[in-house]
């Protein structure tokens, strides 16, 4: 079964590495006749595109995140809008960075 472009873009970066690897070991393993095969490859190709471009938004994400933490910034752009509450603007100045070190060492890191 083929899936359209909007069903491969609402899967997740692991559901689509899945459904890719799959169609790989279809081609590879299976006697499919020539229009499944070109309909699976086109599957494929939109599959990897998806992954690619989801990769590359993870390591520009990563790389923000680890420029704010370089330049000393507690916290960089905020990567989602809800996340921002509106009492930011009255917060109290920034710990130093070995305060907020030791605070966290028992803290777990979370990219995704």
């Amino acid at each position: 079964m083929s899936l359209t472009i909007k069903q491969i873009q609402e899967l997740s970066f692991e559901d689509a590495m899945s459904r890719l690897d799959a169609i790989v070991g279809a081609m590879e393993t299976d006697r499919m006749p020539l229009e499944e095969m070109i309909r699976s490859y086109e599957e494929g190709i939109t599959l990897l595109k998806n992954c690619r471009q989801r990769l590359e938004s993870a390591r520009r994400r990563v790389e923000m995140i680890s420029a704010d933490l370089e330049s000393g910034k507690a916290a960089g752009t905020p990567l989602d809008d809800a996340a921002v509450d509106d009492s930011e603007d009255n917060a109290s100045p920034r710990q130093p960075s070995s305060k907020r070190r030791k605070a966290s060492e028992n803290d777990e890191i979370r990219l995704f």
